[in-house]
């Protein structure tokens, strides 16, 4: 536990104790000062000296960290079961998304530079839809862990990106028939919209590195790169080989919030 929580709840166990400042110091052999700094959230205590205040308000450092997952991340597992299933088909889809990909870069590249349609357009349209839905649904299951993890920055880049995702799809299939826009303007103005995102989305994923170590902060670290690449506009090529190792992060991300929610689940029917 960090601080300043780590301070407030050494002060809420001392109160329920019936301790005062100077009771608790004369127990565990430390000065008022320090106590009072820590209490306040201005010092983080050794471990030495954290067991032995711990030791003398009754709580274990187990106990404590514990706590700490349950409520120091804040997570809100309303309708637990019904989040950790859809995150499950979130990261499945997003290997679908992931796989299809290469597939859907090949067919627009020969598309948008060759000037050729390389399958019929009954199959490009299918190729893009199934494309569109599995990202709209991998986007979505970081709409759930925003709600599960109290982020709403997480919420706000997961539904920017997914409403550039249907924009610019469905953009690519009507395309097919008639083209309002020139090319070049519309893949400028989709490549900023997708770096915007990015940006916001991965600062957001950046914040989860508490209750799921360092994946998130380097998954956070990539996207954001790529998105600075992408709002680059001449750099996108960079930004989609960025995305790569990104997106293989994000499922395994969301496969790690699964497991996560599902530890809290059996915990809360251990504790029943």
């Amino acid at each position: 536990m960090k601080q300043p929580e780590l301070g407030r709840k050494i002060l809420e166990l001392r109160k329920q104790k019936g301790l005062t400042q100077e009771e608790l110091v004369a127990q565990c052999n430390i000065n008022v000062r320090t106590i009072q700094r820590i209490e306040s959230g201005e010092v983080t205590p050794r471990s030495f000296t954290l067991k032995t205040i711990l030791n003398v308000l009754g709580e274990d450092l187990e106990n404590l960290k514990s706590h700490n997952t349950s409520n120091g991340n804040k997570l809100n597992l309303n309708n637990v079961k019904f989040s950790a299933l859809h995150i499950k088909v979130a990261w499945i889809c997003g290997l679908i998304y992931f796989l299809s990909g290469f597939v859907e870069y090949a067919v627009d590249y020969a598309r948008f530079y060759d000037d050729e349609l390389i399958i019929p357009k009954a199959a490009y349209i299918s190729m893009k839809f199934i494309v569109m839905i599995s990202c709209i649904y991998f986007l979505w299951g970081f709409v759930l862990s925003g709600k599960i993890f109290n982020n709403y920055l997480l919420k706000i880049g997961s539904f920017f990106l997914i409403g550039t995702t249907i924009l610019f799809y469905s953009y690519d299939m009507v395309s097919l028939y008639f083209e309002p826009f020139y090319i070049d303007y519309v893949i400028s103005v989709q490549s900023i919209f997708f770096g915007i995102g990015s940006i916001i989305f991965g600062l957001a994923l950046m914040r989860l590195n508490d209750p799921l170590g360092k994946i998130p902060e380097i998954a956070g670290g990539f996207k954001v790169v790529s998105g600075i690449l992408f709002a680059l506009v001449f750099m996108g090529w960079l930004g989609l080989m960025f995305l790569i190792p990104t997106v293989i992060l994000h499922i395994i991300l969301l496969y790690k919030i699964g497991e996560l929610i599902n530890r809290e689940k059996t915990n809360d029917t251990s504790k029943a």
